[in-house]
């Protein structure tokens, strides 16, 4: 009898030995983290406008055959090989879902940001996303079919892009600050659009009483008309290092880039021009 009370002793105590040790050595799955899709959202690799700001989402929750509460959320931020986020929030609960708000960087830049979430039986799973950012265009506003005249022409020489008009020198006159360029048939240059502090543009047109002058800038540009006419409501502007206070000998199909004093780009194109070259009938687009 004592022999077999001490085996069922040795049993039972067996069996709770080997249900401690399961316990203790028990390898629970890891917490769930997933990222908040819908209308607002970034929750897949993108590509995205640089220098805005997009937002994220997640929703962790506790394993549950395990039941830890969550413990710790890591946030970083790497490009170019290198974190210039890396930033940890503290949970202590089952549940946690939080929306973060992210600056894109610069045009051409890859970011990749990750999220580790880890419970305090120390399991840990991970998301993260790719985001390439590349720049976008500006709005912009097209005005087509603008007739400009020479000298003593019926149509307007000075053109206001913030008025999107052309005026007679006379008109032009009283509105010196609203004008950005100018047409001129001149003997030498041939069909010319200028600024109207450009010195032979002085020369045409009697403009010794202004007193302002605005000092739009052109360069000349390997955009064709069809180019030009694809152009909708934005345009992504090449950068600007035009240094001319004119362009010369223009010719139908021309298209002319300007950079305006208030700092506006545009693109003018020469849809014609008489075969006396003293009028001209141009498009213009100028951001807003």
């Amino acid at each position: 009898m004592k022999k077999l009370s001490f085996l069922l002793f040795a049993f039972f105590a067996g069996v709770l030995l080997l249900s401690s040790c399961s316990k203790d050595n028990e390898t629970f799955s890891p917490p769930t983290l997933n990222f908040i899709g819908g209308a607002g959202y970034i929750d897949q690799d993108e590509t995205i406008p640089a220098n805005t700001f997009f937002k994220v989402g997640i929703a962790a929750s506790a394993n549950t055959q395990s039941g830890e509460k969550l413990a710790t959320l890591r946030l970083t931020r790497t490009m170019d090989n290198s974190t210039f986020v890396d930033t940890t929030f503290a949970i202590n609960d089952n549940q946690f879902n939080a929306d973060f708000t992210f600056n894109a960087q610069a045009a051409g830049k890859v970011e990749k940001i990750t999220f580790l979430l880890t419970d305090k039986n120390a399991q840990s799973t991970s998301v993260s996303l790719t985001l390439t950012y590349e720049a976008v265009g500006v709005a912009v506003t097209k005005n087509v079919d603008v007739l400009m005249g020479s000298f003593n022409d019926d149509y307007g020489s000075f053109y206001s892009t913030v008025n999107q008009a052309a005026y007679n020198i006379a008109d032009a006159g009283t509105r010196q600050a609203d004008i950005d360029f100018l047409y001129y048939l001149g003997a030498v240059n041939g069909s010319s659009i200028a600024s109207p502090a450009d010195p032979t543009a002085n020369t045409v047109y009697a403009m010794g009483s202004w007193t302002v002058k605005n000092e739009t800038l052109f360069s000349s540009t390997s955009l064709t008309a069809g180019d030009f006419d694809a152009i909708g409501n934005t345009y992504l502007f090449p950068a600007f290092t035009g240094t001319a206070s004119s362009i010369t000998q223009l010719a139908v199909g021309d298209v002319i880039m300007f950079k305006t004093v208030g700092q506006k780009l545009g693109l003018i194109k020469i849809n014609e021009i008489t075969s006396r070259g003293d009028y001209t009938n141009i498009d213009v687009i100028v951001e807003q």
